[in-house]
């Protein structure tokens, strides 16, 4: 994302209506950015509260758990975890920014973007918040996945390839977000919760 964007802030989606406007192709990309590009998600198909609510609480699919940053932390670094929802918890809010083919998610508490420790591109590297960078590793793809007991989509991250997950598939609160290689799932899952 660049760091000085204009910001088209948007809601978080019904991930039905992004299913019926994915192609085969961003479902089915796994590679790097610089070897695939995905079909942009278009204004017009989200959510019409977009305009009320710009704001989602990312649930993982398998834990039912919310990402924020480490003990509710501002700090550049803060490592990212799963905990119980708290809708008085600002932590757990993300601003889902577009710019172009992608989106950020700028966390409520901290004004700091979700992205990957040291922008790196291996599995395991830990989900942290950090000021805008520029970096690839900032941006993400809303993926829709069809098949599972809810409405739900990857996060794949720009720079690396891989998704959004949380360690060890754990259910624990305080298990650490992480990047993997795409695997489809459950623990790799997110719903975008309009709050």
């Amino acid at each position: 994302m660049r760091t000085s964007r204009t910001r088209n802030t948007v809601a978080a989606v019904a991930i039905g209506a992004l299913m019926a406007v994915a192609s085969p192709a961003i479902a089915s990309a796994q590679s790097p950015s610089d070897s695939w590009s995905p079909n942009p998600l278009q204004l017009s198909t989200l959510d019409a509260r977009a305009a009320a609510a710009p704001i989602v609480g990312l649930r993982n699919a398998k834990s039912g758990k919310f990402l924020q940053p480490t003990g509710n932390s501002t700090a550049n670094g803060a490592r990212v975890v799963q905990q119980p929802g708290n809708d008085q918890n600002s932590s757990q809010y993300w601003d889902m920014i577009q710019d172009g083919d992608f989106f950020s998610f700028e966390n409520g508490r901290s004004g700091k973007n979700l992205g990957i420790d040291g922008a790196s591109t291996a599995n395991g590297a830990a989900a942290i918040i950090a000021n805008g960078s520029g970096d690839a590793n900032q941006d993400w793809v809303i993926i829709p996945v069809s098949g599972g007991p809810t409405d739900d989509a990857r996060l794949q991250n720009r720079k690396s390839g891989k998704c959004l997950g949380i360690s060890g598939a754990s259910t624990a609160n305080g298990a650490q977000a992480a990047q993997f290689t795409c695997d489809g799932s459950e623990n790799q899952r997110w719903i975008l919760d309009l709050l």
